[in-house]
Formats: C-alpha cells, structure tokens, sequence
C-alpha cells in the first residue's frame, strides 16, 4: 500500500488490533505453544500489538501494518485502520512501559497506538481537528 496522500505527520508505531490473528503458515511454524501464547495475549491484551505506521492527514489518521505483519497475519489488509479527523471524539496519552500509549477515541471504540513521541502526535491531531 502506498503511503497516503497530505501526510502532516508520521511515525513508526504499534497498534492495538482486537481483530488480527496469525495466518495460518504462521501459525504452523509457530508450533502449538505459540498458538496458546498468541491465544493467552490475545485475552489479556484484548488483542495483538501490530507494528506499522501511524499516519496524520488533513483528513484522518491512518495506521498500516509493516511488511512483516502483513506477512504474519491472517487477511493483512483488515489491519488497516482509517478515522476520519470529523469522527474523532477525543486524543489522549496513557504512560505504560516503555513507550506511551496514544489513544484516539471515537464514537465506536478507541485506537490505542504506542510510538514514541505520542505527545506530540496527539498535539498535531488536535491541531488538525480544529482546522
């Protein structure tokens, strides 16, 4: 996928995806102790951290999954995810280990993100909200 059009800002990110799974070649070379290991974080994360980029446009954020995720995991064009800036309801900052935790909420769930200058991410966004 090519990246978007109008990019203001980017950064390399993980996402939070509550629908990713391993393909099933994945799945296989992983073996049955990396299926329940993926099952068991799955549970308790709510779903599988998925590296990409984080997009910011004039009008949405975007995230897409990197190559190697595109290749680990089952129907890799759903890890793309698209929120449109007029559907954003509220941008905020979670402190976790290691690499805060942007979290974009709209009326239908959150996007939870973890990239490093999460700060100044969420400053542009709100800036571009209010344009």
């Amino acid at each position: 996928m090519l990246p978007p059009e109008n990019v203001i800002a980017k950064k390399l990110a993980t996402a939070l995806l509550k629908d990713a799974e391993l393909g099933d070649r994945t799945s296989r070379l992983v073996g049955a102790g990396g299926r329940i290991g993926a099952k068991a974080t799955k549970m308790v994360m709510g779903g599988h951290w998925v590296g990409g980029t984080l997009y910011l446009t004039d009008e949405c954020v975007e995230f897409h999954p990197n190559t190697l995720n595109k290749a680990v995991h089952k129907d890799p064009e759903s890890l793309s995810v698209f929120i449109p800036l007029r559907g954003i309801t509220g941008v905020e900052i979670r402190n976790s280990v290691g690499t805060p935790v942007l979290d974009v909420h709209t009326a239908i769930g959150t996007l939870s993100v973890r990239c490093l200058g999460a700060t100044g991410f969420a400053k542009k966004i709100d800036a571009a909200r209010a344009r």
